[in-house]
């Protein structure tokens, strides 16, 4: 369901992204081509472009020495705070580093998986394949 490929730097999953989730001209992800990248990951997103986070020997933020930068800290406070469903960057790397990005998958699929085999958007609350609202904000364990 989720890709390695689909993990953002910062460590957002941009599989639960309600760009990536549309049905026509889908975002591919922070890590794709601009073209097909959201406006936001190809002209606004300053991870996605950071000098220093393209020197690191993986392309992980956590691994910089700025770790966390502000632009990392304001995208966790956002995260955390405005969309009905909670996700933590910081979070999700550390969980790649503790358990690997095999397991990290798995349990995202878990997470942001319905039942109909949709995608809970992180965005909305709601399924990509049946519309069903999650609007119970989810902490990982």
């Amino acid at each position: 369901m989720f890709k390695e490929n689909m993990i953002a730097p910062c460590g957002l999953n941009c599989g639960i992204c309600h760009e990536t989730l549309r049905k026509e001209n889908p975002c591919t992800g922070c890590l794709g081509p601009n073209e097909t990248k959201s406006d936001y990951c190809a002209n606004h997103c300053k991870i996605s472009v950071c000098d220093i986070r393209q020197t690191l020997p993986d392309r992980f933020c956590d691994q910089c020495p700025q770790f966390p930068c502000s632009e990392m800290t304001d995208k966790e406070i956002w995260y955390a705070n405005t969309y009905p469903m909670v996700e933590s960057l910081m979070g999700n790397l550390a969980l790649i580093r503790k358990e690997g990005m095999e397991k990290f998958l798995q349990l995202e699929a878990e997470r942001w998986g319905c039942p109909c085999g949709g995608t809970i958007c992180v965005h909305t609350g709601i399924c990509s394949g049946c519309g069903k609202e999650y609007t119970i904000r989810k902490h990982k364990e």
